[in-house]
C-alpha cells in the first residue's frame, strides 16, 4: 500500500495522479538539495533566449529588482507575492496572512 503522501522530503518520488488512486511510478533517494530545479522543453524558449537581460529593462508590473522591492499585496481573495530568487535563496521567505480560499500568485524575479 502507498503512503498517504510522499514518504520523505529528500526522496525523489514520481506519482501518477490520473486515476482514482495515486500510483507510485518511481522512488529513489536523492543526494543533496536539488536547488529548486525546473525543466521544460527547449523548444519553448529556444527562440526567446537572451544571454543577458537587464533588470532595469524588465517592465513587468510585479518585478522585484532587489530584496527591498519584494512584498505581499492583498486585493480581496487575491494575494500577489512579489519575490526574488537568487540561487536557492527566496525572499520573502515567510508568506504570512494567506487564508483558506485565497488565490495566491507568486511573481518570482530570478
Amino acid at each position: 500500500s502507498l503512503p498517504p503522501f510522499f514518504s520523505l522530503p529528500q526522496s525523489a518520488q514520481l506519482y501518477d495522479i490520473t486515476g482514482d488512486k495515486m500510483k507510485l511510478l518511481l522512488d529513489f533517494p536523492t543526494i543533496g538539495e536539488p536547488h529548486y530545479a525546473q525543466a521544460l522543453p527547449a523548444t519553448i524558449i529556444r527562440d526567446k533566449q537572451l544571454k543577458f537581460f537587464s533588470l532595469k529593462d524588465n517592465a513587468n508590473p510585479f518585478v522585484a529588482r532587489a530584496e527591498s522591492e519584494t512584498g505581499i499585496q492583498r486585493a480581496g481573495k487575491r494575494v500577489d507575492v512579489e519575490m526574488i530568487a537568487i540561487r536557492s535563496h527566496f525572499a520573502p521567505d515567510n508568506i504570512n496572512g494567506v487564508q483558506q480560499g485565497d488565490t495566491v500568485y507568486f511573481h518570482v524575479t530570478n
